[in-house]
Protein backbone atom coordinates (compact mmCIF):
# COMPACT_ATOMS: atom_id res chain seq x y z
CA UNK A 1 0.00 0.00 0.00
CA UNK A 2 2.90 2.36 0.66
CA UNK A 3 4.32 1.83 -2.82
CA UNK A 4 0.98 2.32 -4.56
CA UNK A 5 0.27 5.39 -2.50
CA UNK A 6 3.52 6.97 -3.62
CA UNK A 7 2.63 6.50 -7.30
CA UNK A 8 -0.58 8.46 -6.93
CA UNK A 9 1.31 11.71 -7.07
CA UNK A 10 2.47 10.93 -10.64
CA UNK A 11 -1.10 10.66 -11.95
CA UNK A 12 -2.70 14.01 -12.86
CA UNK A 13 -6.37 14.74 -12.57
CA UNK A 14 -8.36 14.03 -15.81
CA UNK A 15 -8.98 17.71 -16.61
CA UNK A 16 -7.74 19.71 -19.62
CA UNK A 17 -7.17 23.46 -19.79
CA UNK A 18 -8.40 25.06 -23.08
CA UNK A 19 -8.48 28.61 -24.38
CA UNK A 20 -11.20 29.92 -26.74
CA UNK A 21 -8.85 32.61 -28.06
CA UNK A 22 -5.89 30.30 -28.99
CA UNK A 23 -6.90 26.99 -30.67
CA UNK A 24 -3.27 25.94 -31.37
CA UNK A 25 -2.40 26.34 -27.74
CA UNK A 26 -5.35 24.16 -26.80
CA UNK A 27 -4.20 21.40 -29.14
CA UNK A 28 -0.65 21.53 -27.75
CA UNK A 29 -1.92 21.34 -24.22
CA UNK A 30 -4.17 18.38 -25.05
CA UNK A 31 -1.16 16.55 -26.56
CA UNK A 32 0.86 17.38 -23.44
CA UNK A 33 -1.90 15.96 -21.21
CA UNK A 34 -2.02 12.76 -23.28
CA UNK A 35 1.76 12.44 -23.05
CA UNK A 36 1.67 12.86 -19.27
CA UNK A 37 -1.09 10.27 -19.02
CA UNK A 38 0.94 7.77 -21.07
CA UNK A 39 3.99 8.39 -18.89
CA UNK A 40 1.93 7.95 -15.72
CA UNK A 41 0.49 4.66 -16.96
CA UNK A 42 3.97 3.37 -17.83
CA UNK A 43 5.33 4.47 -14.45
CA UNK A 44 2.44 2.87 -12.61
CA UNK A 45 2.86 -0.39 -14.55
CA UNK A 46 6.57 -0.44 -13.78
CA UNK A 47 6.03 0.13 -10.06
CA UNK A 48 3.27 -2.48 -9.86
CA UNK A 49 5.50 -5.00 -11.67
CA UNK A 50 8.30 -4.38 -9.16
CA UNK A 51 5.89 -4.66 -6.24
CA UNK A 52 4.45 -7.96 -7.50
CA UNK A 53 7.96 -9.29 -8.07
CA UNK A 54 8.93 -8.49 -4.48
CA UNK A 55 5.69 -9.97 -3.14
CA UNK A 56 6.31 -13.21 -5.03
CA UNK A 57 9.52 -13.69 -3.05
CA UNK A 58 7.55 -14.01 0.24
CA UNK A 59 5.10 -16.88 0.04
CA UNK A 60 2.43 -17.53 2.69
CA UNK A 61 4.38 -20.64 3.66
CA UNK A 62 7.47 -18.61 4.47
CA UNK A 63 5.44 -16.21 6.63
CA UNK A 64 3.78 -19.14 8.43
CA UNK A 65 7.15 -20.81 9.02
CA UNK A 66 8.54 -17.60 10.48
CA UNK A 67 5.62 -17.41 12.89
CA UNK A 68 6.06 -21.05 13.90
CA UNK A 69 9.75 -20.47 14.57
CA UNK A 70 8.91 -17.51 16.82
CA UNK A 71 6.31 -19.46 18.84
CA UNK A 72 8.78 -21.45 21.02
CA UNK A 73 10.71 -18.28 21.81
CA UNK A 74 7.53 -16.45 22.84
CA UNK A 75 6.52 -19.41 25.02
CA UNK A 76 9.96 -19.49 26.62
CA UNK A 77 9.81 -15.76 27.35
CA UNK A 78 6.36 -16.24 28.90
CA UNK A 79 7.65 -18.97 31.23
CA UNK A 80 10.58 -16.79 32.29
CA UNK A 81 8.20 -13.90 32.97
CA UNK A 82 5.88 -16.08 35.07
CA UNK A 83 8.82 -17.40 37.10
CA UNK A 84 10.23 -13.93 37.73
CA UNK A 85 6.85 -12.66 38.91
CA UNK A 86 6.10 -15.62 41.18
CA UNK A 87 9.50 -16.46 42.70
CA UNK A 88 9.56 -13.53 45.22
CA UNK A 89 6.49 -15.11 46.85
CA UNK A 90 8.25 -18.46 47.41
CA UNK A 91 10.22 -19.13 50.61
CA UNK A 92 12.83 -21.65 51.68
CA UNK A 93 12.31 -23.38 55.06
CA UNK A 94 14.91 -25.06 57.26
CA UNK A 95 14.02 -27.31 60.19
CA UNK A 96 16.60 -26.92 62.94
CA UNK A 97 17.28 -28.92 66.06
CA UNK A 98 19.17 -27.05 68.75
CA UNK A 99 22.06 -28.65 70.55
CA UNK A 100 20.96 -29.64 74.02
CA UNK A 101 23.05 -28.02 76.72
CA UNK A 102 22.68 -27.34 80.39
CA UNK A 103 21.39 -23.88 79.48
CA UNK A 104 18.85 -25.08 76.92
CA UNK A 105 15.41 -23.58 77.20
CA UNK A 106 12.49 -25.71 78.21
CA UNK A 107 9.45 -26.23 76.05
CA UNK A 108 7.70 -23.45 77.94
CA UNK A 109 10.44 -21.05 76.86
CA UNK A 110 10.41 -22.21 73.25
CA UNK A 111 8.66 -19.05 72.14
CA UNK A 112 11.85 -17.04 72.54
CA UNK A 113 13.78 -15.82 69.53
CA UNK A 114 16.47 -17.98 67.97
CA UNK A 115 19.92 -16.62 68.82
CA UNK A 116 22.88 -16.59 66.44
CA UNK A 117 24.81 -19.02 68.63
CA UNK A 118 21.92 -21.46 68.66
CA UNK A 119 21.48 -21.23 64.89
CA UNK A 120 25.16 -21.80 64.16
CA UNK A 121 25.33 -24.91 66.31
CA UNK A 122 21.91 -26.27 65.32
CA UNK A 123 21.50 -29.40 63.25
CA UNK A 124 19.49 -29.11 60.00
CA UNK A 125 16.80 -31.77 60.27
CA UNK A 126 15.18 -31.09 56.91
CA UNK A 127 14.26 -28.51 54.32
CA UNK A 128 11.13 -27.49 52.49
CA UNK A 129 9.38 -24.69 50.68
CA UNK A 130 6.36 -22.47 51.22
CA UNK A 131 4.75 -19.33 49.89
CA UNK A 132 3.74 -15.96 51.29
CA UNK A 133 0.03 -15.83 52.14
CA UNK A 134 -0.29 -12.16 53.12
CA UNK A 135 1.72 -9.03 53.86
CA UNK A 136 1.55 -9.59 57.62
CA UNK A 137 3.99 -12.50 57.38
CA UNK A 138 1.88 -15.69 57.21
CA UNK A 139 3.59 -18.51 55.31
CA UNK A 140 1.76 -21.57 53.95
CA UNK A 141 3.64 -24.87 53.73
CA UNK A 142 3.12 -28.62 54.21
CA UNK A 143 2.49 -30.08 57.64
CA UNK A 144 5.12 -32.76 57.07
CA UNK A 145 7.74 -30.02 56.49
CA UNK A 146 7.30 -28.72 60.06
CA UNK A 147 5.96 -31.90 61.71
CA UNK A 148 8.85 -32.08 64.19
CA UNK A 149 8.19 -28.52 65.28
CA UNK A 150 4.47 -29.28 65.64
CA UNK A 151 5.07 -32.32 67.82
CA UNK A 152 8.09 -30.99 69.72
CA UNK A 153 8.00 -31.39 73.51
CA UNK A 154 11.69 -30.72 74.19
CA UNK A 155 11.74 -27.10 73.07
CA UNK A 156 14.73 -27.82 70.81
CA UNK A 157 12.98 -27.64 67.43
CA UNK A 158 13.10 -24.42 65.43
CA UNK A 159 12.16 -23.27 61.96
CA UNK A 160 14.06 -20.70 59.86
CA UNK A 161 12.45 -19.03 56.83
CA UNK A 162 14.54 -17.55 54.02
CA UNK A 163 12.83 -15.17 51.59
CA UNK A 164 12.99 -11.87 49.73
CA UNK A 165 10.70 -8.87 49.75
CA UNK A 166 8.91 -7.21 46.83
CA UNK A 167 12.04 -5.17 46.08
CA UNK A 168 14.38 -8.15 45.86
CA UNK A 169 15.97 -7.70 49.29
CA UNK A 170 16.81 -11.10 50.79
CA UNK A 171 16.46 -11.77 54.50
CA UNK A 172 15.60 -14.54 56.96
CA UNK A 173 13.39 -14.83 60.01
CA UNK A 174 12.43 -17.48 62.51
CA UNK A 175 9.07 -18.99 61.69
CA UNK A 176 6.56 -19.41 64.51
CA UNK A 177 3.97 -22.14 64.11
CA UNK A 178 0.44 -20.68 63.95
CA UNK A 179 -1.66 -23.69 62.99
CA UNK A 180 -1.61 -27.01 61.17
CA UNK A 181 -3.90 -29.62 59.65
CA UNK A 182 -2.33 -33.08 59.16
CA UNK A 183 -5.45 -34.27 57.31
CA UNK A 184 -4.69 -32.01 54.37
CA UNK A 185 -0.94 -31.80 55.04
CA UNK A 186 -1.10 -28.03 55.53
CA UNK A 187 0.52 -25.70 58.06
CA UNK A 188 0.89 -21.95 58.60
CA UNK A 189 3.97 -20.19 59.94
CA UNK A 190 4.29 -16.55 60.98
CA UNK A 191 7.39 -14.40 60.60
CA UNK A 192 8.03 -10.96 62.05
CA UNK A 193 8.21 -8.41 59.21
CA UNK A 194 7.76 -5.27 61.28
CA UNK A 195 11.44 -5.18 62.19
CA UNK A 196 13.16 -3.96 59.04
CA UNK A 197 9.91 -2.80 57.42
CA UNK A 198 9.99 -5.46 54.72
CA UNK A 199 7.37 -5.25 51.98
CA UNK A 200 6.27 -8.83 51.28
CA UNK A 201 4.78 -9.97 47.99
CA UNK A 202 1.92 -12.44 48.65
CA UNK A 203 1.33 -15.15 46.08
CA UNK A 204 -1.58 -14.68 43.68
CA UNK A 205 -4.27 -17.32 44.26
CA UNK A 206 -6.09 -19.03 41.43
CA UNK A 207 -8.67 -21.84 41.36
CA UNK A 208 -8.31 -25.59 40.91
CA UNK A 209 -11.89 -26.54 40.05
CA UNK A 210 -11.46 -25.59 36.39
CA UNK A 211 -8.13 -27.34 35.76
CA UNK A 212 -7.77 -29.64 32.74
CA UNK A 213 -5.38 -32.47 32.00
CA UNK A 214 -2.58 -31.23 29.76
CA UNK A 215 -2.71 -27.68 31.08
CA UNK A 216 0.66 -26.06 31.68
CA UNK A 217 1.71 -25.65 35.29
CA UNK A 218 4.94 -24.91 37.09
CA UNK A 219 6.27 -26.07 40.44
CA UNK A 220 8.55 -23.60 42.21
CA UNK A 221 10.55 -24.68 45.22
CA UNK A 222 13.96 -25.38 46.70
CA UNK A 223 14.80 -29.03 45.97
CA UNK A 224 17.83 -30.19 47.95
CA UNK A 225 18.43 -26.60 49.00
CA UNK A 226 18.76 -25.22 45.46
CA UNK A 227 16.71 -22.04 45.67
CA UNK A 228 14.00 -21.03 43.21
CA UNK A 229 13.93 -24.10 40.97
CA UNK A 230 11.13 -24.44 38.39
CA UNK A 231 9.68 -27.64 36.89
CA UNK A 232 6.57 -28.11 34.69
CA UNK A 233 3.45 -30.17 33.72
CA UNK A 234 -0.15 -31.32 34.74
CA UNK A 235 -0.99 -34.95 34.02
CA UNK A 236 -4.02 -35.88 36.13
CA UNK A 237 -6.83 -34.66 38.37
CA UNK A 238 -9.05 -35.87 41.22
CA UNK A 239 -6.45 -38.22 42.67
CA UNK A 240 -6.53 -39.59 46.21
CA UNK A 241 -3.31 -39.71 48.22
CA UNK A 242 -2.48 -40.57 51.85
CA UNK A 243 -2.07 -37.73 54.35
CA UNK A 244 0.47 -37.61 57.21
CA UNK A 245 -2.13 -38.73 59.79
CA UNK A 246 -3.20 -41.77 57.77
CA UNK A 247 -6.40 -40.38 56.23
CA UNK A 248 -6.86 -39.54 52.55
CA UNK A 249 -6.49 -36.28 50.68
CA UNK A 250 -9.12 -36.31 47.92
CA UNK A 251 -9.05 -34.26 44.75
CA UNK A 252 -5.25 -34.03 44.59
CA UNK A 253 -3.59 -32.77 41.43
CA UNK A 254 -1.22 -35.18 39.71
CA UNK A 255 1.69 -33.47 37.97
CA UNK A 256 4.82 -34.51 36.15
CA UNK A 257 6.54 -31.39 37.43
CA UNK A 258 9.36 -32.86 39.51
CA UNK A 259 8.75 -32.64 43.27
CA UNK A 260 11.80 -33.61 45.29
CA UNK A 261 13.02 -33.16 48.84
CA UNK A 262 12.82 -29.43 49.47
CA UNK A 263 10.00 -28.83 46.94
CA UNK A 264 7.29 -29.79 49.43
CA UNK A 265 5.13 -26.88 50.50
CA UNK A 266 5.98 -24.74 47.49
CA UNK A 267 3.32 -23.48 45.08
CA UNK A 268 2.13 -25.11 41.89
CA UNK A 269 1.25 -22.22 39.58
CA UNK A 270 -0.51 -21.86 36.22
CA UNK A 271 0.55 -19.93 33.12
CA UNK A 272 -0.67 -16.70 34.68
CA UNK A 273 1.43 -17.10 37.82
CA UNK A 274 -1.58 -17.95 40.02
CA UNK A 275 -1.28 -20.65 42.68
CA UNK A 276 -3.39 -23.70 41.79
CA UNK A 277 -1.96 -26.12 44.34
CA UNK A 278 0.60 -26.84 47.06
CA UNK A 279 3.28 -29.40 46.16
CA UNK A 280 3.09 -32.21 48.66
CA UNK A 281 4.40 -35.64 47.68
CA UNK A 282 5.92 -37.96 45.11
CA UNK A 283 5.85 -41.70 44.62
CA UNK A 284 9.30 -43.26 44.82
CA UNK A 285 10.57 -46.51 43.36
CA UNK A 286 10.59 -49.11 46.10
CA UNK A 287 13.98 -49.52 47.70
CA UNK A 288 15.64 -46.84 45.56
CA UNK A 289 14.39 -43.59 47.05
CA UNK A 290 14.22 -42.21 43.50
CA UNK A 291 11.22 -40.29 42.23
CA UNK A 292 8.94 -42.20 39.86
CA UNK A 293 7.81 -38.97 38.19
CA UNK A 294 4.32 -39.31 39.68
CA UNK A 295 3.89 -36.25 41.88
CA UNK A 296 0.97 -34.62 43.65
CA UNK A 297 -0.24 -31.24 44.88
CA UNK A 298 -3.05 -30.21 47.21
CA UNK A 299 -5.65 -28.24 45.19
CA UNK A 300 -5.73 -24.54 46.02
CA UNK A 301 -9.50 -24.60 46.59
CA UNK A 302 -8.83 -26.85 49.60
CA UNK A 303 -6.04 -24.53 50.75
CA UNK A 304 -8.28 -21.45 50.56
CA UNK A 305 -10.93 -23.17 52.70
CA UNK A 306 -8.45 -24.41 55.32
CA UNK A 307 -5.79 -21.72 55.84
CA UNK A 308 -8.04 -18.94 57.25
CA UNK A 309 -9.16 -21.29 60.05
CA UNK A 310 -5.55 -22.20 60.81
CA UNK A 311 -4.59 -18.53 61.08
CA UNK A 312 -7.50 -17.63 63.36
CA UNK A 313 -7.98 -20.80 65.43
CA UNK A 314 -4.78 -22.82 64.93
CA UNK A 315 -6.79 -25.88 63.94
CA UNK A 316 -9.04 -26.76 61.01
CA UNK A 317 -12.79 -26.28 61.29
CA UNK A 318 -13.42 -30.05 61.53
CA UNK A 319 -11.25 -30.35 64.67
CA UNK A 320 -13.11 -27.72 66.68
CA UNK A 321 -16.39 -29.62 67.11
Amino acid sequence: MVVLGSTHQFIPKSTTITSAHNPSSSVNKQRFVLTRRSSSVLATSSVLSSFLHLASNFSPFQVANAREEDAPQRQEERVVQVFEQASPSVVFIKDLELVKTSGSRSSNEAGGSLTEEEEESAKVEGTGSGFIWDKTGHIVTNYHVIAKLATDTSGLQRCKVFLEDAHGKKFSREGKLVGFDPTYDLAVLKIDVEEGSFDLKPALLGTSSDLRVGQNCFAIGNPYGYENTLTTGVSGLAREIPSPNGSSIRGAIQTDAAINAGNSGGPLINSYGHVIGVNTSTFTRKGSGQSSGVNFAIPVDTVVRTVPYLIVYGTPYSNRY
